[in-house]
C-alpha cells in the first residue's frame, strides 16, 4: 500500500474526531471550555498536516520516454537451417483512388504592351497630381477685449 493512502486515512480519522468534539458528543468537552476548543483545534490541525503529507508523498506522474524501435535484425554470418515456411496473411489492399479530372480553362497571355515589370526594373507608380493646391487658411488668434 502506498504511504500517501495511509496518511490520507489518518487525516480523515483526525477530521472525524474533530467533528465528534464539535458536535458536543462528550459532555466534558464543549465549545465553551478551553479543553474542548483545544481538542477541536489540535485534531483539525493534525488532519490538515496529515493530508498535506499525503499530498507530498504521492507518486509523481512520469511521462514515458519515447522508446526507440528495435534494431533491424542482421544477417547471420554462418548459414543456418532454413526455418519452416510460415503462412503470412496479407491484409487486403484498398483499390487505388480514382483520379478526378478538372476541366482546364485556357489562360490568356497578357498583351505585349502590358508586360509585368521584371525584378531588375521596379514598377514606377505615377500618382495623379491635382491641378491646383487648395489655399490654406490660417486661424485668427482669439483676442481678449
Amino acid at each position: 500500500m502506498r504511504s500517501d493512502y495511509s496518511l490520507y486515512v489518518v487525516a480523515l480519522i483526525c477530521f472525524i474526531i474533530a467533528g465528534v468534539f464539535l458536535t458536543n458528543a462528550f459532555p466534558d468537552y464543549t465549545l465553551e471550555t478551553t479543553s474542548g476548543q483545544a481538542a477541536i483545534a489540535i485534531f483539525a490541525i493534525l488532519g490538515i498536516l496529515f493530508a498535506a503529507g499525503g499530498y507530498t508523498f504521492r507518486p509523481k506522474v512520469t511521462v514515458p520516454a519515447p522508446t526507440l524501435p528495435p534494431p533491424a535484425p542482421t544477417e547471420p554470418s554462418q548459414p543456418q537451417a532454413a526455418p519452416a515456411e510460415e503462412k503470412i496473411e496479407e491484409a487486403p489492399t484498398p483499390p487505388p483512388p480514382t483520379e478526378v479530372t478538372v476541366p482546364s480553362v485556357p489562360v490568356a497571355a497578357p498583351p505585349p504592351e502590358e508586360e509585368a515589370p521584371t525584378v531588375e526594373e521596379p514598377a514606377k507608380v505615377e500618382e495623379a497630381k491635382p491641378a491646383e493646391k487648395p489655399a490654406r487658411r490660417r486661424r485668427r488668434k482669439k483676442t481678449t477685449t
